[in-house]
């Protein structure tokens, strides 16, 4: 495969052209671009790209999802997410289904020309053998239960780190069954210090120890390392996986099964979701009139949203469980599915606070009261009943700013598009494996739609709230 094909997904033009021209320079891509989620899908069924380039937010269907469908149809294409939001959780997720780099904006040319390069070599060939030197004394400081051997490779220039990015990411992506969230940091973070001790022309060499379930690795300079703004910041991202120390920087990386992993995920985030701040939550008794209200998230709270994140429940199994009363309040919302948009579209036509009432009073409320009588899907009413609360709250504002209410009304018709898909495959349909499967992507959104709208920062620290970004 001389020529590879590579697709552009990112909705500002600027962003495009820069990745275009590095793409162009390279001399063997064919270059297609997408504006969309929607539109990348399409001309991925058409030109079936080898590799895609992807912002996270883009209109219609985000870059989360969208990457999501691709691994899922084309697990062989190879994905990588640029995006100007700083969120591990994000990276996290990206990671675990399948996303090969994760890169932050403002675009660095030489990197994004880096991971270009080791993607064209993966393309290219998947099975590269090393010379590998059977020892007994371990080198990393993490661990001695290591297997006697190690690999070695001796870095002069860029071409020589790419070769050792395609191994690590050969290694650990060969079977599919298995991830290794950290590897694009790593490399990254190797690429940064590499960069700096070559212009000095020292020797350096990257050491390759091994457990059955982690991989270690040391990259050893000549003289002592000294951290840059932007190394210092990835290692910071690796926390305590990641040592440096003298002329040596040491990382430690655990292989994940992807089902223990998404487990891993769930348990997490009902961890950080017991001790978020206070957010609205649902009551039982309340109608859609009253979604205004807030309440603090106490014990049998904190129980209901643990059971709607961990247990594993088939569409099936609950379906039978409830009753036929409950099952057929939560069918007749598919008649607001029309008015969902109607209603939006009235918003951005004759914008006032009235209509956006209208709208989180009549539509919004309307399912937060039927979810409610819902015991499973405790956490979904939740985030539903929170986001309404914060535009009520921050009405005026929205309905000021034109382009704030457009941006709203795009992100609640995707939103309103979840539901939908949500209410069939569990209630109509029947078909899913685990009735849980959209309750983080939930959250996720709307906390998305509040950070957006409420023009926040991405948190990053521990005063988060416990929710991930998709």
């Amino acid at each position: 495969m001389d020529t590879l094909k590579i697709l552009i997904a990112d909705s500002t033009e600027e962003n495009r052209l820069v990745l275009k021209s590095i793409a162009k320079k390279m001399q063997c891509f064919d270059i297609f671009e997408a504006l969309d989620g929607i539109d990348a899908l399409e001309l991925i069924a058409i030109h079936q790209p080898h590799i895609i380039i992807i912002d996270v937010m883009l209109p219609r269907l985000d870059g989360f999802h969208t990457a999501k469908l691709i691994k899922l149809h084309y697990p062989q294409t190879i994905v990588m997410a640029v995006t100007s939001i700083i969120d591990p959780n994000m990276e996290k997720n990206m990671a675990s289904i399948g996303v090969a780099a994760y890169v932050h904006k403002p675009i660095d040319k030489e990197l994004i020309h880096f991971k270009l390069q080791s993607f064209q070599a993966l393309l290219h060939s998947r099975k590269k053998e090393y010379k590998q030197v059977s020892v007994e004394e371990a080198l990393n400081p993490f661990s001695l239960d290591i297997r006697h051997f190690k690999t070695i490779f001796t870095i002069t220039n860029s071409e020589a780190m790419m070769d050792f990015g395609l191994w690590l990411l050969t290694r650990c992506e060969d079977d599919m069954n298995i991830t290794c969230p950290k590897i694009d940091i790593t490399v990254e973070l190797f690429y940064e210090l590499m960069r700096q001790k070559l212009r000095n022309k020292e020797s350096l060499y990257i050491i390759v120890e091994e457990s059955f379930v982690e991989i270690f690795i040391t990259l050893q300079f000549e003289t002592s390392i000294e951290l840059q703004a932007k190394a210092s910041a990835l290692q910071k991202e690796l926390d305590e996986q990641c040592m440096i120390k003298d002329n040596a920087a040491c990382i430690r990386l655990r292989l994940h099964q992807k089902e223990d992993l998404q487990e891993e995920k769930k348990i997490i985030q009902t961890v950080q979701s017991e001790t978020a701040p206070t957010k609205v939550a649902p009551s039982e008794t309340k109608d859609k009139s009253e979604t205004k209200d807030k309440k603090v998230l106490e014990g049998k709270d904190k129980e209901l949203l643990r059971q709607s994140f961990v247990e594993k429940t088939s569409a099936i199994d609950y379906i039978s469980d409830i009753g036929g009363d409950v099952l057929d309040e939560i069918r007749d919302l598919e008649s607001l599915d029309e008015e969902w948009t109607q209603k939006l579209h009235t918003i951005e036509r004759e914008p006032s606070t009235q209509s956006l009432h209208d709208f989180i009073d009549n539509v919004l409320g309307v399912y937060v009261k039927a979810i409610n009588n819902l015991f499973e899907f405790t956490a979904l009413g939740y985030a539903l009943l929170s986001l309404g609360s914060f535009l009520k709250e921050n009405a005026q504002l929205i309905v000021d700013e034109p382009a704030k209410l457009k941006t709203l009304a795009m992100l609640l018709e995707h939103l309103g598009a979840d539901l939908t898909s949500w209410r069939e495959h569990i209630f109509s349909l029947q078909d899913t494996a685990d009735i849980h499967y959209l309750d983080s992507s939930f959250f996720s959104s709307c906390m998305q739609i509040e950070q957006i709208i409420g023009n926040k920062e991405l948190a990053t620290d521990d005063d988060d709230d416990g929710m991930e970004f998709f």
